[in-house]
């Protein structure tokens, strides 16, 4: 890999703006999209600086607004970098077109950077800071507190900084050699299946349908649920999956969709079915 090009003042503004705009990580989180809006702010200075056109500038911010996403907040900020490089490639050369390789990318490194990022820093790092601060305040001292919140609070979003700038520079660079290597659609392919690996996990984690109803018949218990998994463990949650995600393409918004499923379960569960 060439050389990481180093960043010009009007970079470097860019960045501190991102970064400041990606402090507001879960101020506007939902179910629907999590930290998505989060990550079109945090983009939107870069946005501003790469695109001449504002309907080019519109589409890109719309873009990242509308598509799910979810991280550790440390790297959120590498992730942020990445796309940033990658922006400002598609803004000067739109006829590659790398805005399908720019989701798909986020969309593979969001679990495994999630992952390591919940590991290390949630249950590893943070559980090593607070041990040593709360033996320093047992005696009601405040050394402790103010420890803890320099050592994982204040050094959390150095980290973030970093991994945004490394993100950025060395991500400019990674894709300027894909180019020249002819290996984005390669990088595009393979960020796709993972993508789609990370979604089916999702779906198996967070969408959960099971059938309650057993009807006795001749003596005999007819487990309907077990019948299902024994065939596809979690196949009425890709159904639903499928099923919802069918009608948000026809126009359909999430909102409806939450109360209509609601009602049919409240349903459901009323007739002893789910």
């Amino acid at each position: 890999m060439n050389k990481a090009p180093k960043l010009t003042p009007e970079e470097r503004k860019m960045l501190n703006k991102s970064f400041y705009f990606s402090l507001g990580t879960n101020m506007a989180s939902s179910k629907v999209s999590q930290q998505s809006k989060c990550f079109a702010m945090a983009m939107a200075p870069g946005l501003e600086m790469f695109y001449d056109d504002p309907e080019d500038r519109r589409k890109a911010f719309y873009r990242h607004a509308g598509e799910f996403f979810n991280t550790h907040q440390v790297f959120l900020g590498l992730l942020v970098g990445i796309s940033l490089a990658m922006e400002k490639q598609q803004a000067e050369h739109p006829e590659d077109d790398i805005t399908e390789t720019i989701s798909t990318l986020k969309a593979s490194l969001m679990g495994p950077t999630a992952g390591i990022g919940d590991s290390f820093f949630f249950n590893c790092y943070r559980v090593i800071i607070a041990g040593l601060c709360i033996g320093l305040s047992a005696n009601g001292s405040l050394l402790g507190v103010i420890l803890f919140v320099l050592l994982y609070g204040c050094l959390l979003l150095v980290y973030k900084y970093i991994f945004l700038t490394a993100g950025y520079r060395y991500g400019t660079s990674l894709i300027t050699e894909a180019f020249e290597r002819g290996i984005v659609p390669l990088i595009t392919e393979a960020a796709g299946i993972l993508g789609a690996i990370m979604v089916g996990a999702l779906i198996a984690q967070n969408v959960s349908i099971k059938i309650a109803l057993q009807p006795v018949i001749g003596g005999a218990t007819i487990d309907f649920q077990g019948m299902l998994d024994s065939i596809m463990p979690g196949l009425l949650s890709l159904l639903l999956w499928g099923w919802s995600f069918s009608q948000v393409q026809k126009g359909w918004s999430p909102t409806k969709l939450i109360f209509m499923i609601m009602g049919a379960c409240i349903v459901l569960a009323f007739f002893g079915i789910l």
